[in-house]
């Protein structure tokens, strides 16, 4: 299991498409549809099921998992966005150590 991939489930729920969410992360739906079977076959379970106007819907089980796996992506951009602010500081506090020689 990859972040990416649960990522890719939220956008697919959130978006009711598998075409959406596919242009949203700029792959294709081939690759998007890919890796929510690839989800599918790791946790054993289906995730995403089309309803009768082929929109895409969130199975029962899904449901039950689904604001953990939300928790999990919130989080990890959390920690993206403290990673690239301690980049910015170490880049600053660099230059600065730096100028003093």
């Amino acid at each position: 299991m990859k972040i990416e991939q649960l990522s890719h489930l939220c956008e697919v729920i959130e978006s009711g498409s598998f075409t959406i969410a596919a242009e949203k992360f700029f792959i294709n739906e081939a690759d998007m549809k890919e890796s929510i079977i690839s989800l599918e076959v790791e946790f054993g379970i289906k995730l995403i099921e089309c309803d009768d106007e082929s929109k895409v819907v969130p199975s029962f089980e899904c449901l039950q998992i689904i604001s953990h796996i939300k928790e999990i992506v919130r989080n990890c951009r959390e920690i993206e966005e403290e990673i690239k602010s301690l980049h910015k500081k170490s880049s600053v506090n660099t230059m600065y150590d730096v100028s003093m020689f």
